[in-house]
């Protein structure tokens, strides 16, 4: 069983259908999938990477509160900069990893200064989206086509759920 796929799925669904809402806990998810990513790169999956990526995730988690415009500028271009690349890859797109990452992440932090709420509802909806559908991609091969379906989905789903939560 991957457990990095199962904790990225669990972190992806509460970055889904809650991440404005608990923007905290949003920024230590978002870190936490980000330090995931260049773990598994550096060590292969392990219980080092894991520890790694659950310290780094706690730390932004902890500063968000305390600088919460920064931290939204911060997972804002993180969302972006892991977002990006995964969704490009559901479409078959897997050239030059750090490219995609640095525009992505340039959309993000642009996305989150000029309209914060929505832009960090965006974001968390969209990294939350690609890291359910990327990690279930990983353990149930489902198809670029699928993918990209269940993206758009969880997509939508996730704009209407943080949406109607910041109404009330």
């Amino acid at each position: 069983m991957d457990w990095f796929a199962l904790a990225s799925i669990a972190a992806g669904l509460v970055l889904l259908l809650a991440g404005r809402k608990f923007f905290w806990l949003a920024a230590g998810l978002a870190a936490f999938i980000f330090g995931m990513s260049i773990t598994r790169t550096l060590f292969g999956v392990g219980v080092v990477g894991f520890f790694i990526s659950v310290i780094i995730g706690i730390v932004l988690g902890w500063l968000s509160v305390k600088f919460i415009r920064l931290a939204g500028y911060i997972i804002g271009a993180l969302a972006g900069a892991v977002a990006l690349p995964l969704l490009l890859g559901l479409f078959g797109f897997d050239n030059s990893w750090l490219l995609t990452a640095l525009i992505g992440a340039l959309i993000g932090f642009l996305l989150v200064r000029f309209a914060f709420d929505w832009g960090l509802i965006i974001m968390t909806v969209w990294i939350g989206a690609n890291t359910i559908v990327s990690n279930v991609d990983k353990m149930l091969p489902l198809g670029a086509f699928i993918s990209a379906v269940g993206f758009f989905a969880l997509f939508v789903a996730g704009i209407i759920s943080q949406r109607s939560i910041t109404r009330k």
